[in-house]
């Protein structure tokens, strides 16, 4: 309880810093100048550089990083590399490939949320419409390394024309995970792709 606590302090320290936050406005909304979705006025909207996800077009948040993130990746080109482009002399980068199954693009998420030494278990893969098209829907697991916070996490994704267009939401899975899954899904299902 204590360190779930301390997530809760760290969480309200950076809502609070004066740093770059922005709310979301409810109605249609343009990310990366190519993903449309249906927001409204619950999120705020975080710098990538704030939310350690690189390459994220965007992340949003309703009540801190430690306690919900949701991450909008838009058009990553083969090669791309996700996380932090800093790495341990040890470690090994986490890249995109354009020829990537869903099960691979999936365990590259995977590695993204597990890099810090937390654990990430796969819940569920199926087909979904997404953007319009042929995609995948996926569920998982993540026990973070700093706190032991068990969270729940839900994944929409797909490679169309070489690119990778995803969007993940994690979030403690007692109480803030089912509190925000309505909103993430209607975000989801109302994702387009400009042009």
């Amino acid at each position: 309880m204590k360190k779930l606590f301390l997530a809760l302090a760290a969480a309200a320290f950076l809502v609070g810093c004066a740093a770059p936050i922005t709310k979301v406005t409810g109605g249609s909304i343009v990310l990366a100048e190519r993903l449309s979705v249906q927001g409204d006025a619950a999120w705020n909207q975080l710098p990538p550089h704030m939310s350690g996800q690189a390459p994220a077009a965007a992340t949003w948040t309703v009540d801190g990083l430690a306690l919900d993130t949701m991450n909008f990746y838009v058009g990553l080109k083969d090669g791309a590399q996700m996380g932090s482009v800093q790495q341990g002399k040890d470690t090994q980068p986490i890249v995109f490939k354009a020829a990537m199954q869903p099960h691979e693009v999936v365990t590259m998420f995977g590695n993204l949320y597990s890099r810090d030494g937390s654990s990430f278990a796969l819940d569920k893969l199926e087909p979904a419409e997404f953007l319009g098209g042929k995609g995948y829907r996926f569920e998982y697991t993540v026990v973070r390394k700093a706190d032991e916070v068990k969270l729940a996490g839900r994944g929409w994704a797909t490679v169309r024309n070489g690119e990778l267009h995803a969007i993940t939401f994690t979030a403690p899975h007692k109480g803030f995970f089912p509190r925000h899954a309505a909103k993430v899904e209607k975000v989801a299902t109302t994702a387009s792709l400009k042009g």
